[in-house]
C-alpha cells in the first residue's frame, strides 16, 4: 500500500499529519510512504528525517497523490486539490464534517472514502485516536500563554519589599478538554481561576485542577449523548448572562471555548458585557471560527473594544506545531493499527465496527 503525506494547504496551518517517528512504524508494515517536499518543515521535521525513516520525498502535490491508496492530512483537501483525487482513494483527516456538509458531498461525488478523525466516537478503545482531545488540550494551554503574553500585569501573587501584588483573575467559559487544560495552565502560573460550563457534572474536574466552578442556580443540565454541550434554554441563558457579567467585572483574562458540534458557537459575551472588564484585560475566543463566543471576536485577528484586547484564535494547536503534529500523528497511527492485516500487509476497514462506521463520512459515492 502507498500512503501519501502532502503539504498542508490551509492558511496558517503549520502542522503535519505524520511525523518521521510514525512514518518509520508504518513503513515497518511493508508500506510505501510518499512525503511532499517540505511537508513537515513548518513543524520542525526536515525532509532528511523523513528519508531516514524510510519515506520517499516527492516534489509537487500531483506526484505525491499519484497511486496513493491512503492520504493523511491535518485538514480536509481544499477544492484546488480535487483534481488530484482519484476514485477509491481513502482520505484520513479532520474534516469538521458537521460544519461542511457541501464539501463532504463533493468528496463523495469524487468517489473517495473519507474518515473524519473529528468524528471519532467517545468510547474507551478510541481515546488514543481522538484528535479533538489531543489538539484541544494543546490549544487550551496555548490560549492561556497567548493571553498572559499580552496582559500588562503579573499573573501570580508576588510578595515583595515594595508590597504585595494580587494574582490575576482568569475566567474560563467552557470546561471541555480545552477549558480544563486552560484551567490547569492558568493555575500553574499562579492565577486565581474560575470556570463555567453548562454541564454541572464537570464541577469536580474543575475543582480538582484548582479552579473554582461558577454554578448557575437551577437543576438544568445541557449535555448530549456524546458528552458534548448542547443548546441551552432561554431562561438558562438569562441566568448565565447575569452570572458571567458579574464575574467579568473582576476578570483580567477571559478564555472562551464553548462549541456545539454542527451549530454556531453560543454567544456568551456581548460587547456591553466585555466593557465590564478592567481596562487592559485580555479575551481569547477559541470558538471564533464558528461565529465566536464573544461578539467582538474575528478569527485570526486581534481587535480592541473599549480597551479590552480580543484575540480570535480557533486554531491555536497549529501555533505549537511540533508537539501538535506528534500527537496528531500518533492518533492516526492508533487509528490505522487495529485495521492493519499482517498477513496481507494492508489496511482493511471493517465497516461493521462502530469505530469505522461512525468515523466514515462518505463512501461509494454517498455521504454517510
Amino acid at each position: 500500500m502507498i500512503i501519501a503525506l502532502p503539504k498542508e494547504t490551509a492558511l496558517h496551518e503549520k502542522r503535519v499529519a505524520l511525523t518521521p517517528e510514525t512514518v518509520a512504524k508504518i513503513i515497518a508494515w511493508g508500506f510505501r510512504i510518499k512525503v511532499e517536499k517540505n511537508a513537515g518543515s513548518a513543524a520542525g521535521f526536515s525532509d532528511e528525517e523523513y528519508r531516514r525513516a524510510g519515506a520517499e520525498i516527492i516534489s509537487g502535490t500531483a506526484r505525491v497523490y499519484t497511486d496513493a491508496n491512503i492520504i493523511c492530512k491535518i485538514r480536509a483537501p481544499i477544492p484546488e486539490e480535487d483534481k488530484f483525487l482519484k476514485k477509491g482513494t481513502t482520505i484520513i483527516a479532520n474534516f469538521q464534517a458537521l460544519d461542511n456538509p457541501k464539501r463532504i458531498k463533493k468528496l463523495a461525488a469524487l468517489g473517495t472514502t473519507c474518515f473524519a478523525l473529528d468524528m471519532i466516537p467517545r468510547i474507551s478503545r478510541a481515546q488514543s485516536m481522538d484528535v479533538l482531545s489531543s489538539q484541544s488540550n494543546l490549544a487550551g494551554y496555548k490560549a492561556v500563554l497567548e493571553a498572559v503574553n499580552r496582559l500588562d500585569k503579573a499573573v501570580p501573587m508576588l510578595m515583595t519589599a515594595a508590597g504585595t501584588v494580587s494574582p490575576a483573575r482568569v475566567l474560563i467559559l467552557g470546561a471541555g478538554v480545552a477549558g480544563l487544560q486552560a484551567v490547569a495552565t492558568a493555575k500553574r502560573l499562579g492565577a486565581q481561576v474560575y470556570a463555567f460550563d453548562v454541564r454541572p457534572q464537570v464541577k469536580e474536574q474543575v475543582e480538582s485542577l484548582g479552579g473554582r466552578f461558577l454554578a448557575i442556580p437551577g437543576d438544568e443540565t445541557f449535555e448530549n449523548a456524546g458528552g458534548y454541550a448542547r443548546e441551552t434554554s432561554a431562561e438558562y441563558q438569562k441566568k448565565q448572562k447575569a452570572a458571567i457579567a458579574e464575574q467579568l467585572s473582576k476578570t483580567d483574562i477571559l478564555i472562551t471555548t464553548a462549541l456545539i458540534p454542527g451549530k454556531p458557537a453560543p454567544r456568551l459575551v456581548d460587547k456591553e458585557m466585555l466593557k465590564l472588564m478592567p481596562k487592559g484585560s485580555i479575551a481569547v475566543d477559541m470558538a471564533a471560527a464558528a461565529g465566536g463566543n464573544i461578539e467582538a471576536s474575528v478569527d485570526g485577528r486581534e481587535t480592541e473594544i473599549s480597551g479590552i484586547k480580543v484575540l480570535g484564535a480557533s486554531n491555536l494547536a497549529a501555533e505549537i506545531p511540533n508537539t501538535a503534529s506528534r500527537m496528531f500523528s500518533r492518533n492516526i497511527y492508533n487509528f490505522l493499527s487495529p485495521m492493519y492485516n499482517s498477513e496481507q500487509h494492508k489496511i482493511i476497514f471493517d465497516f461493521e465496527d462502530e469505530l469505522i462506521n461512525k468515523t466514515c463520512i462518505c463512501k461509494d459515492g454517498e455521504t454517510r
